[in-house]
């Protein structure tokens, strides 16, 4: 009887055939655009402190699934440009910025982010939509920062309280 070749086995090379097309095809000669999402400043990082890891915001925002600074129970809120001026992190009032036509109170957030609280008190008091992405376009926000919704960014003159999130989608 004739003994199986073992040596071909699991450590055999894989079998050779058409490599999957990884580039989508082209009729031009011209090269692909090129990929926004990759930064065009180096990231700076800062040395966080223990407790305050990503996985640590995550663990807190599961466990206070709200950390806008609102009393408990109070709506969403319609946010003017005058009233998102008033909360830039200066003076002991929190930080509220607008990413993607949503206002959020990242005052809470500050000792997790990576980049350290100097670089998000950038977009402080206005709207950090461009700068976000321009930094890191890969990161969801809305999830990521979906305890500290305040509400939503509205033009001067459109203040009323929204009961519910029906018209920010």
């Amino acid at each position: 009887m004739a003994r199986p070749n073992r040596s071909a086995g699991l450590m055999a090379p894989p079998a050779r055939g058409p490599l999957p097309n990884r580039n989508p095809t082209s009729t031009s000669l011209t090269p692909p655009a090129t990929h926004n999402s990759i930064p065009t400043k180096p990231r700076k990082k800062v040395l966080l402190t223990p407790g305050h890891s990503p996985l640590d915001w995550a663990r807190l925002t599961s466990l206070s699934p709200t950390l806008n600074g609102l009393p408990p129970g109070t709506p969403y809120l319609r946010v003017p440009p005058s009233l998102l001026k008033q909360y830039t992190g200066r003076k002991g009032k929190d930080a509220w910025t607008v990413l993607g036509g949503k206002v959020y109170n990242i005052t809470p957030y500050m000792p997790y982010h990576p980049g350290g609280k100097p670089e998000l008190m950038k977009s402080a008091g206005r709207d950090g939509t461009k700068l976000f992405g321009e930094v890191h376009p890969w990161v969801n926000w809305e999830g990521m920062l979906e305890g500290c919704l305040v509400g939503i960014a509205v033009e001067e003159g459109e203040v009323r309280v929204e009961s519910g999130l029906e018209e920010m989608d």
